[in-house]
């Protein structure tokens, strides 16, 4: 058996010594395979980049819509202080916005963030999804800590700024 077994072995060695040896040209189907197998990593790679700066243009478009849009929601909010502001009296001021379904092809929340002794108020808009980003819009009209939150969702389609003024304190939220 340790014949065979030898005999076997010295086959397969002098096999692979000749293929090693070997100076003739690459068979027609290994060429093939191997044309292949670059075609395929080079058309990935294309597809790929494509892709990263295609994705890349929708973050940036939906990062300047939530900027917008939180900008839109701090004018309202400090238009609403404005007009509070020189009032003596109980003031309860309501504004309605339409907000969009999506930005950048996907939902979102926008969340009232109160403002406390070490920050001012801010309103964060969160882009929906496991690794969603936000995008954060300090409210600097709002600079005594005041009774504020609330979330609104993308898909509600409306946004409710409510602000009450009296003498106990000022109170805003968002639904």
């Amino acid at each position: 058996m340790s014949q065979r077994l030898m005999s076997w072995y010295g086959r397969c060695a002098s096999m692979l010594r000749s293929l090693i040896k070997n100076e003739n040209a690459v068979s027609i189907q290994i060429g093939y395979v191997l044309n292949l197998l670059v075609l395929i990593i080079f058309t990935g790679g294309i597809i790929t980049a494509f892709y990263l700066y295609a994705d890349s243009s929708s973050q940036q478009a939906a990062r300047a819509g939530f900027t917008d849009t939180g900008s839109e929601i701090a004018r309202d909010i400090t238009n609403m202080y404005l007009i509070s502001a020189n009032s003596k009296d109980n003031v309860s001021i309501n504004v309605t916005r339409n907000i969009p379904l999506t930005i950048g092809g996907k939902g979102y929340s926008i969340t009232l963030n109160p403002a406390s002794q070490n920050s001012l108020a801010s309103i964060d808009i969160k882009e929906g999804g496991f690794y969603g980003y936000t995008v954060r819009t300090t409210l600097n009209s709002i600079i005594d800590p005041v009774d504020a939150g609330g979330v609104v969702y993308s898909g509600s389609g409306e946004l409710n700024i409510r602000l009450e003024k009296n003498t106990s304190g000022t109170s805003l939220w968002i639904n």
